[in-house]
């Protein structure tokens, strides 16, 4: 119960500086660019943000190996930079590309 009230609390003083819209804002916006890039490139990634004292501070973009294998990295950040320069209002401080391997 007590857990319950400290959410509630917290987004309740969230929702009261605009942050909570601000949130819902950045989750569209990456989601725009996920699909963006499935759409027109065939790539499927997964996009996480950072926002810090209201700076947008890290784009990261994960994609896995075999969507990428037979690109050079100057091309796949040819595909990415782009739209994320396109769906972002501000520009990120840095833009992260991230590989996995999985098994």
């Amino acid at each position: 119960m007590r857990g319950c009230l400290v959410v509630v609390l917290v987004l309740v003083l969230l929702s009261g500086c605009g942050q909570v819209g601000g949130l819902f804002d950045l989750m569209e916006m990456a989601s725009a660019v996920e699909t963006e890039l499935e759409d027109r490139h065939g790539l499927k990634c997964e996009i996480g943000v950072n926002k810090v004292n209201g700076r947008l501070t890290t784009i990261t973009v994960v994609i896995d190996h075999e969507e990428i294998s037979d690109l050079a990295i100057g091309d796949v950040v040819a595909l990415i930079e782009p739209s994320v320069k396109r769906h972002f209002q501000e520009e990120p401080e840095s833009l992260v590309i991230s590989v996995t391997i999985s098994k």
